[in-house]
């Protein structure tokens, strides 16, 4: 179970729709099971289907989450026209394995919805997480 504080959801859901009309991408980290840290990425691609996350970007968050003594629990990203479901290629351009949970923000509809995955080489499975409030 992945406990995600509402402030920092918000934060990632202002992130998706600061972006859109492209995709935009991030990570989050914290202690085992609670998000404590969100770092915005850019996508170097700026495009409204798929993002290439930055790579100064990811390392300086790498960086940042272990001086802050954290690790690195969760990646995040948008589809700007789309449900947030994995994409082929969200499946084929998965690095992390299933080391880590993805959250993806979906703003096709009247609201964003965001919805965890665990994302496998050819498959996706969904991730248990819950939004608290501070």
């Amino acid at each position: 179970m992945l406990v995600i504080p509402r402030t920092i959801l918000d934060a990632v859901v202002a992130h998706a729709r600061a972006e859109s009309p492209h995709e935009c991408c991030g990570l989050l980290a914290g202690v085992p099971g609670r998000v404590t840290h969100h770092f915005p990425l850019r996508n170097d691609l700026a495009s409204p289907s798929e993002f290439l996350t930055n790579a100064r970007d990811l390392l300086d968050a790498m960086k940042a989450a272990r001086l802050a003594g954290v690790e690195v629990l969760a990646f995040y990203h948008s589809h700007p026209t789309a449900v947030p479901v994995p994409s082929r290629k969200d499946l084929e351009r998965n690095y992390w394995g299933e080391s880590m949970v993805h959250l993806i923000v979906g703003l096709a509809g009247p609201e964003p919805e965001v919805r965890a995955w665990w994302l496998g080489e050819a498959d996706y499975r969904p991730a248990d997480w819950a939004v608290v409030d501070e």
